[in-house]
């Protein structure tokens, strides 16, 4: 969850106290008991500081935050621990960010250390009375502040072991917010409960009279969701994760017709999509949780209790990372079953732990469906979630140094002589080394971007020489660097790409174009396609196999072919679009002189995976949701009679996508910016960003009913992206080959075999 060496180090931590004094033993014991009590570990996980470690130290907390929270219930839900550790830290946190400064002052310790386990009942349905008044409880007002309360409410999770439970009670035509202490009751009755590890219960009030103190001020039913969702989020996150290491382990040992299970790619393209929908929430609710810590921060300014402006934002991420944790987390537990076999249905498997947790905590929670519609709305008012970073004091000094270049640039009027400058500045890729780039690490390179942002100023587009030149100036020689790179920076040279071929697609080293030996170079035949500029390129990069006789991956020598070279032919292929941007490319004697060989002969296969040292770092700037998704709520903004449930709701899981894919860029920039090693954002990135668009795009499709079937007019943008976002999953390795390489590299998974075995 976290992304900071102190979030790692706090992981860590709570994962050792787990192993230790949690171990899954204890959630066991839980599973199997009849009697209603505490976990045995309870007094030790209140001694770590953990129920409180969201709480301000005067209130015997450790002052941390709600990032630092989210790792924590990240790390207990991994290891499905029993008892009111959520329920309990949910309640402080509402009791600090909406109480009073007396009931933070009486109520806070008990939280903190453990003597008044907690529980609540979420909000579930719209925030208004009718609501309210079915969870079945009323209250009549005193004239001394009081409330007299009657009634029942269930299920309360962990009922039976609390100590202190926050209600929703209905008060002459308003929304209360009582704590009631156990000794209220006049009963609690423990519930047959599908997650026997945290029992719910209902109590039952006749009578009872609750103090002005032990009311919470207005009516905070929305920040009460907002927070519980943000718990619950995390904790689903770390379930689904030992769901999905509990699946991928089996998979990689488990045998049958002669091979680990893992190697067959439908379990492990199963295991892939677990893994994507995992990170996805990941992100989302550390952004959930991030977005509170910025609001606290807000609020901290604003005087008494409550909620400042900012709000709808941690409602927007709350919504949306909820959308994404508890349906993961659900699919996590039924996936994880799925790969065990009968394994995973027995009751000795603590899968089945994980599937009744998943699936108790989402209806205590409302479901998802609400929470889709209820984020579709806030996106329709205008909310969105803001891409932004705090860059460290470094960046100051950057800032004031680079300001009057970058001005002086943008002040340029012709574009040719602008791009110039740029080039000679080392600002068209200032990660690059001088002298062609500056050698910009992430910090940097994020201050570059922000003052061209501010100046207005656009880096024209590298194209396919983004990935040729990187290739030159890390391979190839000195002369190769001065011939190829400043021209092609400077807007001289246009280069294009030929490696795929007919029968080399994603399997790119299965290429058949050959590279014979002739006088003074190498004669290439063989045919490239989905080659786009070709007929304007200047240079091409080309692989070819110049040792048939090598294994696949190797003798294959990467050369740098003149466009205009005889033996060349050009041929346009009409995609789908009906457009011509792509091309065929047939290769007939066509010569490259021994100068145009990058690296060594047969040892191109590495130059074509080659990354510089600096990666490029940037970071998309404004709404979350980007702008084809921007242009489909604008379509449902328009018409009212659009905003019905069914389409709120598809629109609401769109939007959760689209921000699971900001954070996943914004956390890879952090971790870039932090010096930290790559995680798996690139890879989920790369393979839900493209079958995401496709999905807008249908989307905005269906809105437009039978004038969809046009190709202009409101369909005329969707139209054409349904038809042309096809390639996404496509270009690049289709989205079956990165589920391979998902599976392989990053969880693991035994790779496909070789043909024949």
């Amino acid at each position: 969850m976290g992304i900071r060496d102190e979030h790692e180090e706090l992981r860590e931590s709570v994962e050792r106290w787990i192993e230790s004094r949690c171990p899954p033993a204890a959630t066991r014991a839980a599973l199997d008991s009849a009697a209603d009590e505490l976990p045995s570990f309870w007094p030790d996980l209140a001694g770590q500081g953990t129920l409180g470690i969201h709480l301000a130290e005067e209130s015997g907390g450790q002052g941390a935050g709600f990032v630092e929270l989210a790792v924590v219930a990240e790390a207990l839900g991994r290891a499905a621990a029993p008892g009111p550790w959520a329920t309990t830290a949910v309640v402080g946190a509402v009791v600090s960010e909406c109480g009073g400064p007396t009931q933070a002052k009486d109520i806070l310790p008990g939280l903190a250390d453990g003597t008044t386990p907690a529980s609540l009942v979420v909000p579930t349905g719209a925030p208004d009375g009718a609501a309210v008044a079915r969870s079945g409880l009323s209250g009549r007002s005193g004239g001394d502040g009081t409330v007299t309360v009657d009634g029942a409410i269930g299920p309360i999770p962990n009922g039976a072991v609390a100590a202190l439970v926050l209600v929703p009670v209905w008060v002459a035509g308003s929304v209360r917010w009582v704590m009631l202490e156990q000794g209220d009751a006049a009963g609690v009755d423990t519930l047959a409960s599908l997650d026997p590890t945290r029992r719910s219960a209902r109590w039952t009030l006749r009578g009872t009279t609750v103090p002005a103190g032990r009311m919470l001020p207005g009516d905070p039913t929305e920040r009460i969701r907002d927070l519980a969702l943000i718990v619950a989020s995390a904790e689903a996150v770390g379930g689904a994760r030992w769901c999905l290491e509990t699946a991928a382990a089996h998979a990689g040992t488990r045998h049958q017709f002669g091979r680990p299970i893992g190697q067959f790619q439908g379990v492990k393209h199963r295991l892939a999509d677990m893994l994507v929908s995992v990170e996805q929430a990941v992100a989302a609710t550390w952004d959930a949780a991030t977005a509170a810590d910025h609001q606290r921060l807000v609020d901290s300014d604003t005087p008494g209790p409550g909620l400042g402006a900012g709000g709808d934002q941690v409602r927007l991420a709350a919504y949306l990372a909820a959308t994404l944790a508890l349906d993961g987390y659900v699919e996590a537990a039924k996936g994880a079953i799925q790969v065990l076999g009968g394994m995973g249905f027995t009751w000795d498997h603590d899968a089945h732990i994980h599937l009744r947790r998943a699936t108790t905590l989402r209806q205590l929670l409302g479901g998802t469906a609400p929470l889709r519609a209820g984020a579709a709305r806030l996106a329709l008012g205008g909310q969105r979630r803001r891409l932004t970073i705090d860059l460290p004091p470094e960046a100051e000094g950057l800032r004031r140094e680079l300001t009057p270049l970058i001005s002086s640039l943008a002040s340029i009027a012709d574009p040719a002589e602008r791009r110039r400058g740029l080039a000679e500045a080392g600002l068209m890729a200032p990660h690059w080394p001088s002298p062609w780039g500056r050698g910009a690490g992430a910090v940097e390179q994020l201050v570059i971007d922000q003052l061209f942002a501010d100046q207005g100023l656009q880096r024209p587009n590298l194209a396919v020489a983004a990935w040729a030149l990187p290739t030159i100036i890390a391979h190839g020689t000195a002369e190769q660097a001065d011939r190829w790179v400043g021209p092609t920076l400077r807007g001289e040279l246009l280069w294009c790409q030929l490696f795929s071929e007919p029968g080399a697609g994603s399997d790119l080293a299965a290429l058949s174009t050959r590279a014979t030996r002739v006088a003074g170079g190498w004669s290439l035949a063989g045919q490239k396609v989905w080659t786009s500029v070709a007929a304007r390129a200047d240079m091409g990069i080309c692989l070819a196999r110049t040792d048939p006789d090598a294994p696949k991956h190797r003798g294959i020598t990467y050369f740098l072919v003149d466009m205009k070279s005889p033996g060349i032919e050009v041929r346009p292929l009409r995609e789908i679009t009906g457009h011509e941007l792509f091309n065929e490319v047939f290769l007939d004697g066509c010569f490259v002189p021994d100068s145009c060989v990058v690296g060594d002969v047969d040892g191109g296969w590495k130059l074509a995976r080659t990354t510089l040292a600096n990666e490029r770092v940037s970071l998309s700037t404004g709404s979350a949701f980007g702008g084809v998704l921007e242009g489909v709520l604008d379509q449902v903004a328009a018409r009212p009679e659009r905003h019905d449930p069914v389409t709120l709701d598809r629109l609401g899981l769109l939007l959760a996508e689209a921000q699971s894919l900001a954070q996943l860029g914004m956390r890879a920039t952090l971790r870039s910016v932090g010096g930290l090693q790559p995680g798996s954002e690139s890879s989920v990135g790369k393979l839900v960003g493209a079958e995401f668009e496709q999905r807008v795009h249908e989307f905005g499709l269906g809105l437009c009913g039978p004038d969809g079937a046009l190709i202009d007019g409101e369909a005329a943008v969707s139209a054409h992206g349904v038809l042309h976002s096809r390639c996404l999953t496509i270009a690049g390795g289709t989205s079956e080959v990165q589920r391979n390489v998902i599976g392989e590299r990053l969880l693991g998974l035994p790779r496909d075999p070789e043909p024949g075995q």
